[in-house]
C-alpha cells in the first residue's frame, strides 16, 4: 500500500484531535494491537495530563509534520515517524508517533512523548 505523506500527516492529526479533546478510548483505537496491549487508554491520559501539567496546559494542536522516513530500528510495517505540536500559552511541547500500516488501515506503533 502507497501512502502519500498527506495521508500519514491527516492521520496523526486525528490522532493528536482526539488526545486534545480528551477522547483516549479513541485514541487507544488508533494503537497497534502491540501497543494497545501495553498502553492503555488511562496510560494516554495519564502521560498526556503529565506533559500538559509540565508546559501550563494545552491550548490547541500544531500542524503535524512528517520528521522522518527512515531511522535505525525502522519496523517492516512502519512508515513515518510524525511530530505533532503542542501548543500552550507559555510552552510548547510534542509527541512524536510512529505511523504504522496494518491490514486494517494506518495505526500508531510508538508514541514519544515530549519534544525530541
Amino acid at each position: 500500500m502507497s501512502t502519500s505523506t498527506e495521508h500519514l500527516v491527516e492521520f496523526a492529526a486525528t490522532f493528536g484531535k482526539a488526545l486534545h479533546d480528551g477522547h483516549f478510548v479513541a485514541a487507544h483505537a488508533m494503537l497497534t494491537p502491540a501497543l494497545a496491549g501495553t498502553t492503555s487508554a488511562a496510560d494516554l491520559l495519564e502521560e498526556y495530563e503529565v506533559l500538559a501539567e509540565d508546559m501550563g496546559g494545552v491550548t490547541g494542536i500544531g500542524p503535524p509534520a512528517v520528521i522522518l522516513e527512515e531511522w535505525p530500528g525502522k519496523g517492516e510495517q512502519d512508515l513515518a515517524m510524525v511530530y505533532i505540536p503542542l501548543e500552550g500559552d507559555m510552552f510548547s511541547e510534542a509527541a512524536t508517533v510512529t505511523v504504522a500500516e496494518s491490514g486494517s488501515g494506518l495505526c500508531v506503533a510508538g508514541i514519544e512523548w515530549g519534544r525530541p
